[in-house]
C-alpha cells in the first residue's frame, strides 16, 4: 500500500545532484506500512539492548529521538493520522533504520554496553555536520556489522576492528572525516595504530560528512545515485592519493577503504527514500607476496 501526503519542507535540487533544504510545502511519497513496521520493531529491538544492558537510554539525545518517532511514525500510519506523518519524522526513521542494522549487530558483543553508551554521547542526526563520538562509533559499527555479513571472523578490538584470517590478523583502523584538511595527520594515526596490532592494515575512511549538510541526493535509479557517490569516493581518492603514497608505502598498512553514504530520493520507485552506500579502494602496489594474498582474500571476500 502506498500513499502521498502534504509535508512541511522543499529540498531544491542543485547542479550537484544534491537536493538542499529550500523552503516549505512540498510532497514526498511514503514507504510501505510494512516497513514503517519493520522499522519499529528494529527500533524496540534497539530499546531492548539497552535494558538487556541495564544501560538508561537518555531522553533528549538523538537515538531517542529517532525511536520515538519511528514508532509514531510507524502507528500514525496504521491509523491514517496524516498530520503526524512529518518529514521531519520521516528522515528520522531514515536515519534510525540505517542506524539500527549496525546497532543490532552488537547481540552479545561483551564491548556491547561500552558501546551503547558512546552511542548518546554526541549528535547522531546524519544530516548535521558536528564532530561527534557517537558519529565515529556508528561508523565502527556499521563497517563490522557489513563485514559480518559477509562472513567474516570479526571482532571490535585494538585498533577498532580485527579480522582473522585463517589464524593472520587483519586489522582496520576506522576514521570518520569531518573535513578533507589534514588528511594525512589521519592517515599518520592510523599508521600508528596498525604497527603493533596486526600482519596487515587498513584504513577505512568515511567521508558521509564531506557531504553537505540537510541534504538529500535526488535522482532517477539506485543505479545512478551508487553512480555518483562512487565517483565522490574517487574524487577524494584522486585528490589525496599523495598523502596515501606517503602513508602507505611502509609499514603494516597497505590500503584504504574510502566509503560514503547518503540518503537518496529515487521518485520512480517506492518506497522512494533510499540509504545508499558505496565504498572505494586504494592499494599501494608491490606488496610482498604473503601481504598481497591476504589483501586479495579479504576484497575478494568482501566483493562477493
Amino acid at each position: 500500500m502506498q500513499k502521498r501526503t502534504r509535508v512541511e519542507q522543499i529540498w531544491q535540487p542543485q547542479p550537484s545532484g544534491l537536493v538542499t533544504l529550500a523552503g516549505t510545502h512540498s510532497d514526498l511519497s511514503l514507504s510501505s506500512s510494512e516497513t514503517f513496521l519493520e522499522i519499529k520493531q528494529k527500533a524496540e529491538a534497539i530499546e531492548q539492548l539497552y535494558f538487556e544492558n541495564n544501560i538508561t537510554l537518555p531522553p533528549n539525545c538523538d537515538l531517542s529521538r529517532f525511536i520515538s518517532d519511528a514508532k509514531l511514525l510507524s502507528d500514525a500510519w496504521l491509523l491514517n493520522s496524516t498530520k503526524m506523518l512529518t518529514i521531519a519524522r520521516q528522515f528520522s526513521v531514515v536515519h534510525l533504520n540505517r542506524i539500527a542494522d549496525a546497532v543490532i549487530s552488537l547481540g552479545t558483543s561483551p564491548a556491547c554496553a561500552k558501546y551503547l553508551v558512546a552511542l548518546t554521547s554526541g549528535n547522531l542526526d546524519l544530516f548535521q555536520r558536528h564532530k561527534s563520538h557517537a558519529k565515529n562509533i556508528l561508523w565502527e559499527l556499521e563497517l563490522c556489522s557489513s563485514l559480518r555479513k559477509a562472513s567474516f571472523d570479526v571482532f571490535l578490538s585494538e585498533p577498532d576492528i580485527v579480522i582473522d584470517l585463517d589464524g593472520s590478523k587483519l586489522a582496520v583502523a576506522c576514521k570518520k572525516l569531518y573535513s578533507d584538511k589534514h588528511v594525512q595527520n589521519v592517515l599518520s594515526q592510523a599508521v600508528a595504530q596498525i604497527e603493533s596490532n596486526a600482519d596487515i592494515g587498513i584504513v577505512a575512511l568515511n567521508i558521509d560528512d564531506l557531504v553537505p549538510a540537510n541534504s538529500i541526493l535526488q535522482m532517477h535509479s539506485i543505479e545512478a545515485v551508487e553512480r555518483f557517490v562512487t565517483q565522490l569516493n574517487n574524487r577524494f581518492l584522486f585528490f589525496h592519493d599523495r598523502h596515501f603514497r606517503k602513508y602507505l608505502t611502509s609499514g603494516r598498512l597497505v590500503s584504504a577503504l574510502v566509503s560514503t553514504a547518503v540518503v537518496a530520493d529515487i521518485p520512480t520507485v517506492r518506497p522512494r527514500l533510499y540509504n545508499v552506500r558505496r565504498a572505494s579502494i586504494w592499494t599501494i602496489s608491490g606488496l610482498p607476496a604473503e601481504k598481497n594474498l591476504l589483501l586479495r582474500r579479504f576484497y575478494d571476500q568482501l566483493m562477493r
